[in-house]
Protein backbone atom coordinates (compact mmCIF):
# COMPACT_ATOMS: atom_id res chain seq x y z
CA UNK A 1 0.00 0.00 0.00
CA UNK A 2 1.49 3.33 -1.08
CA UNK A 3 1.68 6.12 1.41
CA UNK A 4 1.04 9.53 0.49
CA UNK A 5 1.14 12.71 2.13
CA UNK A 6 -0.41 16.17 0.83
CA UNK A 7 1.88 19.16 1.38
CA UNK A 8 0.32 22.43 2.42
CA UNK A 9 -0.74 24.44 -0.80
CA UNK A 10 1.11 27.92 -1.07
CA UNK A 11 -1.86 29.61 0.17
CA UNK A 12 -1.97 27.33 3.23
CA UNK A 13 1.58 28.51 3.79
CA UNK A 14 1.28 32.12 3.07
CA UNK A 15 -1.60 32.60 5.86
CA UNK A 16 0.66 32.71 9.01
CA UNK A 17 2.14 35.99 6.86
CA UNK A 18 -1.42 36.84 6.65
CA UNK A 19 -2.11 36.93 10.17
CA UNK A 20 1.22 38.96 10.98
CA UNK A 21 -0.45 41.76 8.47
CA UNK A 22 -3.55 42.31 10.23
CA UNK A 23 -2.53 41.41 13.67
CA UNK A 24 -0.14 44.51 13.55
CA UNK A 25 -3.15 46.70 12.65
CA UNK A 26 -4.63 48.11 15.99
CA UNK A 27 -7.80 49.55 14.22
CA UNK A 28 -8.77 45.98 12.62
CA UNK A 29 -10.36 44.43 15.41
CA UNK A 30 -9.39 40.54 15.20
CA UNK A 31 -10.28 37.31 16.92
CA UNK A 32 -7.70 34.63 17.13
CA UNK A 33 -9.46 31.26 15.71
CA UNK A 34 -8.58 28.95 18.36
CA UNK A 35 -9.43 25.25 18.10
CA UNK A 36 -13.22 24.30 19.93
CA UNK A 37 -12.46 23.46 23.79
CA UNK A 38 -12.51 19.88 24.06
CA UNK A 39 -13.08 20.12 27.93
CA UNK A 40 -16.09 21.60 27.17
CA UNK A 41 -17.83 18.82 28.58
CA UNK A 42 -16.46 17.34 31.36
CA UNK A 43 -16.47 13.69 31.46
CA UNK A 44 -17.76 12.10 34.78
CA UNK A 45 -15.43 9.17 34.68
CA UNK A 46 -12.09 9.29 36.80
CA UNK A 47 -8.94 8.71 34.59
CA UNK A 48 -7.33 5.16 35.26
CA UNK A 49 -3.89 6.54 37.31
CA UNK A 50 -1.14 4.77 37.09
CA UNK A 51 -1.44 1.46 36.70
CA UNK A 52 1.00 -1.77 36.96
CA UNK A 53 0.39 -4.34 34.19
CA UNK A 54 -0.67 -7.65 35.69
CA UNK A 55 0.64 -10.76 34.35
CA UNK A 56 -1.02 -14.60 34.28
CA UNK A 57 -0.02 -17.66 34.77
CA UNK A 58 -0.68 -19.77 32.27
CA UNK A 59 -3.22 -22.69 33.32
CA UNK A 60 -4.66 -25.17 31.45
CA UNK A 61 -7.35 -24.72 28.85
CA UNK A 62 -6.38 -20.79 28.17
CA UNK A 63 -9.41 -19.44 26.07
CA UNK A 64 -9.38 -17.72 23.09
CA UNK A 65 -10.40 -14.11 22.64
CA UNK A 66 -11.95 -12.36 20.00
CA UNK A 67 -10.99 -7.78 20.02
CA UNK A 68 -14.08 -6.43 17.82
CA UNK A 69 -12.99 -3.65 15.50
CA UNK A 70 -14.21 -0.60 17.48
CA UNK A 71 -17.82 1.01 17.13
CA UNK A 72 -17.06 4.49 16.15
CA UNK A 73 -18.94 6.24 18.31
CA UNK A 74 -21.51 9.02 18.45
CA UNK A 75 -19.04 11.50 18.82
CA UNK A 76 -17.88 10.47 15.15
CA UNK A 77 -19.99 12.64 14.08
CA UNK A 78 -19.91 15.80 15.63
CA UNK A 79 -17.82 19.45 15.08
CA UNK A 80 -15.61 18.61 17.52
CA UNK A 81 -13.98 15.41 16.27
CA UNK A 82 -12.16 14.01 13.12
CA UNK A 83 -14.05 11.52 11.43
CA UNK A 84 -11.33 10.40 9.28
CA UNK A 85 -9.22 9.74 12.18
CA UNK A 86 -12.03 8.25 14.26
CA UNK A 87 -12.14 5.86 11.32
CA UNK A 88 -8.71 5.02 11.87
CA UNK A 89 -9.19 4.45 14.76
CA UNK A 90 -11.58 2.13 15.58
CA UNK A 91 -9.10 -0.66 13.30
CA UNK A 92 -5.66 0.83 15.51
CA UNK A 93 -7.38 0.97 19.49
CA UNK A 94 -8.50 -2.75 18.93
CA UNK A 95 -4.73 -4.17 18.17
CA UNK A 96 -3.50 -1.95 20.83
CA UNK A 97 -5.66 -3.33 23.16
CA UNK A 98 -5.00 -7.18 21.96
CA UNK A 99 -1.28 -6.50 22.35
CA UNK A 100 -1.63 -6.14 25.61
CA UNK A 101 -4.01 -8.52 26.40
CA UNK A 102 -1.52 -11.09 24.59
CA UNK A 103 1.20 -10.11 27.20
CA UNK A 104 -0.78 -10.66 30.03
CA UNK A 105 -0.83 -14.41 29.62
CA UNK A 106 -4.30 -14.80 30.42
CA UNK A 107 -5.76 -16.23 27.15
CA UNK A 108 -5.25 -18.72 24.59
CA UNK A 109 -5.42 -17.08 21.08
CA UNK A 110 -6.15 -13.32 20.87
CA UNK A 111 -7.02 -11.84 17.69
CA UNK A 112 -8.72 -8.94 16.39
CA UNK A 113 -11.85 -9.81 13.94
CA UNK A 114 -14.00 -7.89 11.80
CA UNK A 115 -17.33 -8.43 12.84
CA UNK A 116 -19.25 -10.00 16.43
CA UNK A 117 -20.51 -12.97 13.73
CA UNK A 118 -17.16 -14.36 14.58
CA UNK A 119 -17.93 -17.29 17.51
CA UNK A 120 -15.04 -17.13 20.32
CA UNK A 121 -15.09 -18.31 24.04
CA UNK A 122 -14.80 -14.58 24.94
CA UNK A 123 -15.70 -10.96 22.63
CA UNK A 124 -14.54 -7.46 23.47
CA UNK A 125 -16.26 -5.26 22.13
CA UNK A 126 -15.56 -1.52 22.40
CA UNK A 127 -17.13 1.93 21.42
CA UNK A 128 -15.30 5.11 21.65
CA UNK A 129 -16.76 7.98 23.43
CA UNK A 130 -13.54 10.34 23.23
CA UNK A 131 -10.41 9.44 21.35
CA UNK A 132 -7.50 12.37 20.62
CA UNK A 133 -4.16 13.36 21.49
CA UNK A 134 -5.57 14.32 24.92
CA UNK A 135 -7.82 11.63 26.26
CA UNK A 136 -9.07 8.35 25.59
CA UNK A 137 -11.96 7.36 26.79
CA UNK A 138 -14.29 3.92 25.40
CA UNK A 139 -17.24 1.73 26.77
CA UNK A 140 -15.89 -1.67 26.98
CA UNK A 141 -17.95 -5.02 27.11
CA UNK A 142 -17.08 -8.77 27.36
CA UNK A 143 -19.39 -11.53 26.76
CA UNK A 144 -18.65 -14.76 26.91
CA UNK A 145 -20.01 -17.50 24.14
CA UNK A 146 -22.61 -17.87 26.11
CA UNK A 147 -23.81 -14.29 25.66
CA UNK A 148 -23.79 -13.90 29.31
CA UNK A 149 -22.01 -9.97 30.17
CA UNK A 150 -18.58 -10.26 32.21
CA UNK A 151 -17.20 -6.58 32.21
CA UNK A 152 -19.18 -3.58 30.86
CA UNK A 153 -17.59 -0.31 32.32
CA UNK A 154 -15.99 2.71 30.83
CA UNK A 155 -12.44 3.70 30.69
CA UNK A 156 -10.54 7.09 30.70
CA UNK A 157 -7.09 7.72 30.38
CA UNK A 158 -5.53 11.50 30.24
CA UNK A 159 -1.74 12.38 28.92
CA UNK A 160 0.40 14.84 30.05
CA UNK A 161 3.74 16.32 28.08
CA UNK A 162 5.81 13.80 29.44
CA UNK A 163 4.09 11.29 27.17
CA UNK A 164 5.07 13.09 23.79
CA UNK A 165 6.76 12.71 22.08
CA UNK A 166 6.20 8.86 21.38
CA UNK A 167 9.12 6.87 21.86
CA UNK A 168 9.16 3.49 19.47
CA UNK A 169 7.52 1.26 21.48
CA UNK A 170 5.47 3.10 23.80
CA UNK A 171 1.75 4.06 24.01
CA UNK A 172 0.31 7.18 25.58
CA UNK A 173 -2.38 5.49 26.90
CA UNK A 174 -1.15 2.18 28.34
CA UNK A 175 -2.45 2.96 31.86
CA UNK A 176 -6.03 2.80 30.19
CA UNK A 177 -5.07 -0.93 28.52
CA UNK A 178 -3.49 -2.10 30.94
CA UNK A 179 -6.55 -1.39 33.46
CA UNK A 180 -8.95 -3.14 30.92
CA UNK A 181 -6.53 -5.88 30.87
CA UNK A 182 -6.10 -6.39 34.50
CA UNK A 183 -9.64 -6.04 35.04
CA UNK A 184 -10.72 -8.95 32.18
CA UNK A 185 -7.79 -10.79 33.43
CA UNK A 186 -8.82 -11.10 37.08
CA UNK A 187 -12.44 -12.30 35.60
CA UNK A 188 -11.75 -15.15 33.49
CA UNK A 189 -9.12 -16.49 35.93
CA UNK A 190 -11.91 -17.26 38.68
CA UNK A 191 -13.74 -19.10 36.16
CA UNK A 192 -12.82 -22.84 36.67
CA UNK A 193 -12.01 -25.41 34.28
CA UNK A 194 -15.68 -27.24 33.82
CA UNK A 195 -16.76 -23.51 32.98
CA UNK A 196 -14.06 -22.81 30.37
CA UNK A 197 -14.60 -26.32 29.14
CA UNK A 198 -18.31 -25.24 28.77
CA UNK A 199 -17.46 -22.07 26.78
CA UNK A 200 -15.00 -23.56 24.54
CA UNK A 201 -17.20 -26.14 23.57
CA UNK A 202 -20.11 -23.67 23.06
CA UNK A 203 -18.09 -21.13 20.91
CA UNK A 204 -17.17 -23.90 18.58
CA UNK A 205 -20.99 -25.49 18.45
CA UNK A 206 -22.78 -22.13 17.83
CA UNK A 207 -19.77 -21.44 15.19
CA UNK A 208 -20.81 -24.79 13.39
CA UNK A 209 -24.22 -24.34 13.86
CA UNK A 210 -23.81 -20.87 12.04
CA UNK A 211 -22.38 -22.56 9.13
CA UNK A 212 -24.82 -25.87 9.18
CA UNK A 213 -27.62 -25.22 10.99
CA UNK A 214 -29.08 -28.61 9.67
CA UNK A 215 -25.76 -30.05 11.06
CA UNK A 216 -25.13 -28.92 13.66
CA UNK A 217 -28.28 -26.54 15.13
CA UNK A 218 -29.81 -29.00 17.54
CA UNK A 219 -26.38 -28.62 19.63
CA UNK A 220 -26.98 -25.18 20.53
CA UNK A 221 -30.15 -23.78 22.93
CA UNK A 222 -31.31 -20.22 22.81
CA UNK A 223 -33.16 -18.34 25.10
CA UNK A 224 -35.00 -15.61 24.46
CA UNK A 225 -35.28 -12.62 26.32
CA UNK A 226 -38.67 -11.56 28.49
CA UNK A 227 -41.11 -9.17 27.03
CA UNK A 228 -39.55 -9.17 23.57
CA UNK A 229 -37.69 -10.53 20.81
CA UNK A 230 -34.09 -8.91 20.61
CA UNK A 231 -31.55 -10.82 19.86
CA UNK A 232 -29.39 -8.81 21.79
CA UNK A 233 -30.16 -10.61 25.38
CA UNK A 234 -30.28 -13.85 23.95
CA UNK A 235 -28.81 -16.52 25.93
CA UNK A 236 -27.39 -19.52 24.45
CA UNK A 237 -26.51 -22.84 26.14
CA UNK A 238 -24.96 -26.35 24.93
CA UNK A 239 -27.84 -28.59 24.27
CA UNK A 240 -25.28 -31.68 23.19
CA UNK A 241 -21.91 -32.22 21.96
CA UNK A 242 -20.75 -34.98 20.18
CA UNK A 243 -18.35 -37.92 21.61
CA UNK A 244 -14.87 -37.35 21.38
CA UNK A 245 -13.16 -38.77 18.29
CA UNK A 246 -16.36 -39.00 16.69
CA UNK A 247 -16.89 -37.84 13.31
CA UNK A 248 -19.05 -34.98 14.10
CA UNK A 249 -16.93 -33.58 16.39
CA UNK A 250 -14.00 -34.17 13.70
CA UNK A 251 -16.17 -32.16 11.12
CA UNK A 252 -16.96 -29.60 13.43
CA UNK A 253 -13.03 -29.13 14.63
CA UNK A 254 -11.88 -28.99 10.79
CA UNK A 255 -14.26 -26.61 9.83
CA UNK A 256 -13.16 -24.20 12.36
CA UNK A 257 -9.33 -25.04 11.55
CA UNK A 258 -10.53 -23.80 8.53
CA UNK A 259 -12.06 -20.80 9.83
CA UNK A 260 -9.02 -19.64 11.87
CA UNK A 261 -7.19 -19.32 8.42
CA UNK A 262 -9.26 -16.22 7.60
CA UNK A 263 -9.47 -14.98 11.20
CA UNK A 264 -5.38 -15.46 11.49
CA UNK A 265 -4.97 -13.75 8.13
CA UNK A 266 -7.47 -10.32 9.06
CA UNK A 267 -5.58 -10.27 12.42
CA UNK A 268 -2.30 -10.02 10.73
CA UNK A 269 -3.48 -6.70 8.50
CA UNK A 270 -4.80 -5.57 11.17
CA UNK A 271 -1.57 -5.53 12.74
CA UNK A 272 0.17 -4.84 9.83
CA UNK A 273 -2.11 -1.42 9.07
CA UNK A 274 -1.02 -0.49 12.46
CA UNK A 275 2.37 -0.95 11.72
CA UNK A 276 2.34 1.16 8.53
CA UNK A 277 0.58 4.42 10.18
CA UNK A 278 1.39 4.25 13.48
CA UNK A 279 3.95 6.93 12.59
CA UNK A 280 1.65 9.36 11.54
CA UNK A 281 -0.81 8.56 14.12
CA UNK A 282 1.71 9.41 17.04
CA UNK A 283 2.05 12.11 15.12
CA UNK A 284 -0.97 13.10 14.73
CA UNK A 285 -1.99 12.81 18.33
CA UNK A 286 1.19 14.75 19.47
CA UNK A 287 0.25 18.03 17.54
CA UNK A 288 -3.18 17.60 18.52
CA UNK A 289 -2.24 17.46 22.27
CA UNK A 290 -0.32 20.88 21.30
CA UNK A 291 -3.09 22.62 19.79
CA UNK A 292 -5.83 21.44 22.44
CA UNK A 293 -3.60 22.69 25.03
CA UNK A 294 -2.89 25.84 23.85
CA UNK A 295 -6.74 26.31 23.03
CA UNK A 296 -7.24 25.81 26.74
CA UNK A 297 -4.72 28.31 27.94
CA UNK A 298 -6.05 30.98 25.29
CA UNK A 299 -9.70 30.24 26.66
CA UNK A 300 -8.53 30.72 30.26
CA UNK A 301 -6.11 34.23 29.77
CA UNK A 302 -8.82 35.65 27.38
CA UNK A 303 -11.72 35.41 29.67
CA UNK A 304 -9.19 37.88 32.11
CA UNK A 305 -9.06 40.24 29.40
CA UNK A 306 -10.77 43.19 28.19
CA UNK A 307 -13.92 42.06 24.86
CA UNK A 308 -12.03 44.81 22.86
CA UNK A 309 -8.35 43.67 23.63
CA UNK A 310 -6.21 42.89 20.79
CA UNK A 311 -5.96 39.09 21.39
CA UNK A 312 -2.78 37.02 21.17
CA UNK A 313 0.57 37.98 19.52
CA UNK A 314 2.04 37.28 16.27
CA UNK A 315 4.46 34.05 17.71
CA UNK A 316 1.42 32.42 19.92
CA UNK A 317 -1.00 32.51 16.61
CA UNK A 318 1.75 31.36 14.53
CA UNK A 319 2.23 28.30 17.02
CA UNK A 320 -1.09 27.57 17.23
CA UNK A 321 -1.44 27.34 13.18
CA UNK A 322 1.69 25.40 13.21
CA UNK A 323 0.17 22.97 15.19
CA UNK A 324 -3.72 22.66 12.91
CA UNK A 325 -1.61 22.85 10.26
CA UNK A 326 0.33 19.49 11.05
CA UNK A 327 -3.00 18.02 12.06
CA UNK A 328 -4.27 18.44 8.97
CA UNK A 329 -1.51 17.11 7.06
CA UNK A 330 -1.33 13.51 9.56
CA UNK A 331 -5.03 13.18 9.07
CA UNK A 332 -5.07 13.23 5.81
CA UNK A 333 -1.98 11.19 5.75
CA UNK A 334 -4.07 8.54 7.71
CA UNK A 335 -7.32 8.65 5.48
CA UNK A 336 -4.67 8.05 2.65
CA UNK A 337 -3.58 4.44 4.50
CA UNK A 338 -7.05 3.74 5.68
CA UNK A 339 -8.73 3.94 2.76
CA UNK A 340 -6.15 1.88 0.75
CA UNK A 341 -7.23 -0.95 3.97
CA UNK A 342 -10.52 -0.43 3.69
CA UNK A 343 -10.94 -0.48 -0.45
CA UNK A 344 -12.76 -2.84 -1.80
CA UNK A 345 -10.25 -4.06 -4.47
CA UNK A 346 -8.37 -5.95 -1.52
CA UNK A 347 -8.16 -9.96 -2.03
CA UNK A 348 -7.06 -12.36 0.37
CA UNK A 349 -6.00 -15.68 -1.01
CA UNK A 350 -6.59 -18.65 1.06
CA UNK A 351 -5.48 -22.66 0.89
CA UNK A 352 -7.68 -25.43 1.66
CA UNK A 353 -6.33 -28.84 1.04
CA UNK A 354 -5.82 -28.85 -2.88
CA UNK A 355 -8.44 -25.89 -3.41
CA UNK A 356 -7.09 -22.24 -3.58
CA UNK A 357 -10.00 -19.68 -3.21
CA UNK A 358 -9.33 -15.76 -4.14
CA UNK A 359 -11.44 -13.30 -1.63
CA UNK A 360 -11.96 -9.60 -2.72
CA UNK A 361 -13.60 -6.98 -1.09
CA UNK A 362 -13.83 -5.49 2.57
CA UNK A 363 -12.82 -7.54 5.61
CA UNK A 364 -16.52 -7.99 6.12
CA UNK A 365 -17.30 -8.87 2.91
CA UNK A 366 -14.37 -11.41 2.29
CA UNK A 367 -15.10 -13.38 5.62
CA UNK A 368 -18.78 -13.78 4.09
CA UNK A 369 -17.39 -14.98 1.71
CA UNK A 370 -15.68 -17.43 3.34
CA UNK A 371 -18.50 -19.15 5.83
CA UNK A 372 -20.51 -19.54 2.41
CA UNK A 373 -17.38 -21.41 1.41
CA UNK A 374 -16.98 -23.11 4.25
CA UNK A 375 -20.99 -24.33 4.28
CA UNK A 376 -20.47 -25.39 0.62
CA UNK A 377 -17.66 -27.48 1.90
CA UNK A 378 -19.85 -29.13 4.59
CA UNK A 379 -22.21 -29.70 2.30
CA UNK A 380 -20.14 -31.34 -0.22
CA UNK A 381 -18.39 -33.70 2.62
CA UNK A 382 -22.02 -34.16 5.07
CA UNK A 383 -24.79 -34.49 1.56
CA UNK A 384 -26.66 -32.09 4.07
CA UNK A 385 -28.00 -29.11 1.83
CA UNK A 386 -26.43 -25.94 3.62
CA UNK A 387 -29.50 -24.19 3.33
CA UNK A 388 -31.70 -27.14 4.67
Amino acid sequence: MQRYVRRPTALVLAFPLFLFFITGCESIPFTEPVPASPTAAKSATPPVGDVSFQRFEAGAALLDVGVQVFDEGAGSASSNSYPTVRKAESLLLPVLLAQYLRESGAYGVVRVVPADGIYLPLQVAASIVRADGLELELDVEVRDAGNRTLLKKRYRDVTTPADFPVAKGDEPFADLYRAISNDLGTLVQDLDSSERQTLDRLALARFAAAISPAAFGRLVQVTQPRGGDSTVNQAFMLAGFPAAGGPMLGRMQRLRRQDALFIDSADEQYRLLLDEVQESYNLWREYNFELQRYGDAYREEASSRKSNARRGSYASMQQSYASFRKVKIQEEDLADLVDGFAGESLETVLRVDDGVFRLQGSVEQRYAQWKEILARINALETGIPKDS
